[in-house]
């Protein structure tokens, strides 16, 4: 080979590739170390450049010289490795092109090629672990609905309203301001079940719950309390308001109608506000009497 286009420092240089391209993109000289990388049975001499270049590639060399640079990734084909990767830099030289990168050895490649994989495996891992995290969630949220929702009628279940009602009651005494109850009971209900059946009994309940939840504020919790019994909860409501709140809700009951059901449903309510020295336990006692109240004095009806 004609060594006259490569500097006399890589002809012998074998840790250093050594490349000269002349202007029109054509191969004027190479070093050993060149043939090596590249596994080349015969000179590359004479050839243009951009057929040793993977697809995307070929321009780098195919449009006159390059300006010098540094840091240029170049793939370059090999006869019987495929892709070869070289961190390349650039350099200009009459006119000419040099190109030279330091020479990988097997380990190195071995080790490039590696860590490549590894690092797709990571991203793949963690795109996975994002979607595992993301069904977690969902069902984390979907366990605390259920935890916190009466199965038949959606509201809130006893164990939702006694956790959001303690948590309103000590924003009540520290704001000074008013909360109150209402404590609901489907009159007759028992009937229901004996003429009708269990399921017409449950129809009734779903029917009852949602005219609750649809006549109250969104800040309001509405709770089935155990059997035909409800709770609301109303804060920053004083008694008067919640009265009234309470009569609203009665007549709303009187509209409500049930496919195959030919009788109309009725309640009862008993109305109460808190009191900022008692508990959970006697606030529900004290609607709880409110109620026993309207259903002794004929039902269908509200007391407080």
């Amino acid at each position: 080979m004609n060594k006259e286009f490569l500097p006399a420092c890589l002809e012998k240089c074998n840790f250093l590739v050594g490349l000269t391209v002349g202007p029109d993109g054509t191969i004027l000289d190479c070093n050993e170390a060149f043939l090596d990388l590249l596994k080349l049975g015969e000179s590359p001499v004479g050839k243009p450049f951009a057929a040793f270049l993977m697809p995307g590639q070929s321009h780098l060399f195919s449009e006159g010289t390059p300006s010098a640079r540094e840091g240029v990734t170049i793939l370059l084909r090999s006869e019987e490795a495929g892709t070869v990767s070289v961190d390349a830099c650039l350099g200009t030289e009459n006119g000419n092109s040099i190109l030279f990168a330091p020479v990988r050895t097997p380990q190195e490649e071995s080790l490039v090629t590696k860590m490549s994989a590894l690092n797709l495996e990571m991203a793949s891992l963690a795109r996975e672990l994002g979607r595992k995290n993301r069904e977690l969630e969902e069902a984390n949220a979907a366990i605390t609905r259920l935890m916190n929702t009466d199965p038949l009628t959606g509201v809130a279940n006893r164990r939702q309203f006694e956790d959001v009602a303690r948590k309103a009651m000590a924003f009540s005494r520290r704001q000074s301001l008013p909360l109150s109850l209402i404590m609901a009971d489907i009159d007759h209900f028992k009937h229901f079940n004996d003429r009708f059946g269990h399921a017409a009994g449950d129809d009734v309940l779903v029917a009852f719950a949602r005219m609750l939840s649809r006549s109250c504020r969104l800040e309001d919790t509405v709770c089935r309390y155990g059997g035909e019994e409800f709770l609301v909860l109303l804060p920053g409501t004083p008694l008067v308001p919640a009265r009234a709140i309470a009569e609203r809700l009665r007549e709303n009951t009187e509209r409500l109608t049930v496919r195959g059901l030919e009788e109309g449903i009725r309640a009862s309510f008993g109305v109460t506000e808190f009191l900022a020295d008692e508990t959970l336990e006697e606030l529900v006692g004290r609607a709880d009497q409110k109620l026993y109240r309207a259903r002794s004095h004929g039902r269908n009806r509200v007391e407080g």
